[in-house]
């Protein structure tokens, strides 16, 4: 039987455990960084061996070196991980333990810019998970609004009784008052998005919620119609039951008005509202988050981390960009609303991300500013929708 050498014994053969581990987490992964084993054991170190645990969830990842990376993780999971290094005689003790919950690349930015946001109070913004937020949109923005507003008609209403027409669409109006006690409901966000290979089209209604409460639609009345909702303003005057006079505008000096779901009993914008930059913003300033477009993606005015105006060339086909802000100093992708355009692209043209369908079908139902025209019409707008 040969002698071991001088200083060697049966341990040895081993390698030693890493030292100083250190853990970054990711999206659904973690890189361990390490110090070298002071003993190699009988032959050099070939590989370093990573082990993450989880309840009912073990994963493993190899290098030659530090750091070595482990993938396939639950976003949101407490995770355990040890490293441990192998030579020609096997696999010698693991390192001490670290631990650690790997996150979406935007989740933590995101559901903490949300969390931070300067939502109406009354509001209700919850977060379900770690990548969910449920917003209750208000029947009332916490800004100022008119007393009466020009809007369509409802269904079944005579046209002939339009006190104004809007300005391109010729879209026949009346005076109604604005309640704003309508009854909302909630809209569920993915605050973990991530651009998706092709855009969609923005649909009909809601197409974000903004933090005075009301929500953001796109820029024309209807889908494919040629007018922009602020290009088509229009304004009346009239008596009020004081006996006073007074104006109705179909779009207020806030970008808005009301929809005509619970009976106008709620609002929406169809671009920028400076009523809204206004409570997070400063003159000359950086544009701060103002609202959360359908696919999770964070909406903002039309200034840029220097508080320069952005250009309508530097955004993309659906109004985005990916850019520093006030809340993402590395920079995200975002929607930007023109503040200067009357055009279709005062608002999002498209999702950039993705919308779950059961989230554009309550998007869609919550109101349109009018219907489509009926078959065989040739008006080119129809009476809004009772709903």
């Amino acid at each position: 039987m040969a002698l071991a050498a001088c200083g060697e014994h049966a341990g040895s053969r081993l390698p030693g455990a890493p030292g100083a581990l250190r853990a970054t987490a990711g999206n659904a992964s973690v890189s361990l960084s390490f110090d070298a084993p002071a003993l190699r054991g009988q032959s050099n170190i070939s590989t370093f061996v990573a082990t993450c645990t989880a309840p009912g969830e073990t994963l493993s990842g190899r290098s030659a070196a530090s750091p070595v990376g482990v993938a396939g993780m639950t976003n949101g999971l407490r995770y355990a991980c040890t490293v441990s290094a192998s030579n020609s005689a096997g696999t010698g003790a693991p390192s001490s333990t670290v631990e650690l919950t790997p996150r979406a690349a935007q989740a933590n930015s995101l559901a903490s810019a949300y969390r931070a946001a300067r939502w109406a109070p009354g509001m209700s913004v919850t977060f379900p998970s770690e990548c969910s937020m449920t917003i209750w949109p208000g029947a009332r923005p916490n800004h100022a609004v008119d007393a009466f507003y020009l809007a369509p008609p409802l269904q079944g209403a005579a046209a002939a009784k339009a006190l104004a027409r809007t300005a391109v669409s010729g879209m026949p109006l009346v005076v109604t008052e604005y309640r704003g006690d309508g009854v909302q409901t909630p809209i569920s966000f993915n605050v973990c998005p991530a651009k998706a290979s092709t855009t969609t089209a923005t649909n009909a209604g809601v197409i974000g919620v903004m933090i005075s409460g009301a929500s953001l639609y796109k820029a024309a009345e209807i889908v494919g119609h040629r007018a922009s909702a602020l290009k088509d303003n229009a304004s009346y005057c009239f008596k009020n039951q004081a006996g006073k006079s007074d104006v109705a505008h179909f779009i207020d000096n806030c970008n808005g008005h009301p929809t005509p779901a619970n009976a106008g009993n709620s609002y929406h914008y169809h671009g920028l509202s400076p009523c809204v930059t206004a409570q997070v913003d400063k003159e000359d300033g950086p544009s701060h988050l103002i609202g959360v477009a359908l696919d999770g993606f964070p909406i903002y005015g039309d200034r840029n981390i220097d508080g320069k105006p952005v250009a309508l060339s530097q955004l993309d086909a659906c109004n985005g960009i990916t850019s520093a802000t006030p809340e993402f100093r590395q920079g995200i992708y975002h929607y930007v609303l023109p503040g200067d355009s009357k055009e279709h692209n005062s608002s999002m043209r498209c999702y950039a991300g993705t919308v779950p369908s059961k989230e554009l079908a309550a998007a869609q139902a919550a109101g349109f500013c009018y219907s489509a025209p009926p078959a065989g019409s040739t008006s080119g707008f129809a009476p809004a929708m009772k709903m």
